[in-house]
């Protein structure tokens, strides 16, 4: 309640970040092991890959953590390639391309670890879903609570093809795996 009368930033580094949610989240995994017994090793591994992902996803967009009151409304771009035209005209090709392939690779391990984790039917209607409300979060909270960063809608649609991009990997990797498994299966009778 004094934060959001104050005008006071909010100022916070990744290591807190870090030591106040690892914890949290060993203990959490620990006892759900324990509680249900039957986790499987591999699922557990992109369980816990998908929560780093998300913690640098946190880190590389939101960073440095300086959190205004809300009502400070930062900077905002609701004109689609704006950003993208001028990095390419104005900028250095470099500087074109970091932010280009940055805002889709961004997204691309989202787009292949989320359906990886989720069981049921239309994998991929849930995981564009789930990717758009996450890069949609990531870019309102970029405009209300921070100064120092700005929302665009380049980088949601870039973050959105890269889910995209991620979620087709993950679909022809899965078919690749299949047929090979196919394939050992007719050798080995």
């Amino acid at each position: 309640m004094i934060w959001i009368k104050s005008d006071i930033p909010l100022s916070l580094n990744f290591p807190i970040i870090l030591l106040m949610t690892v914890p949290f989240w060993i203990y959490y995994r620990i006892h759900k092991h324990k509680k249900y017994r039957n986790c499987h090793t591999g699922r557990e591994i992109v369980v816990n890959l998908f929560f780093l992902y998300l913690l640098t996803v946190l880190y590389v967009t939101l960073n440095p953590f300086h959190f205004f009151p809300p009502g400070n409304k930062g900077n905002i771009n609701l004109i689609p390639y704006v950003q993208i035209l001028y990095q390419y005209k104005y900028k250095p090709p470099i500087f074109w391309m970091l932010y280009t392939l940055g805002n889709i690779l961004l997204f691309v391990p989202f787009g292949f670890l989320f359906p990886a984790l989720y069981k049921k039917r239309f994998k991929m209607a849930i995981t564009f879903i789930v990717a758009t409300l996450s890069s949609l979060t990531i870019e309102l909270t970029q405009y209300f609570f921070t100064i120092d960063r700005a929302a665009d809608i380049d980088d949601f649609i870039l973050n959105i093809f890269g889910s995209i991009i991620g979620y087709f990997i993950y679909f022809f990797s899965k078919i690749i795996i299949n047929k090979g498994k196919t394939i050992i299966i007719y050798f080995s009778n």
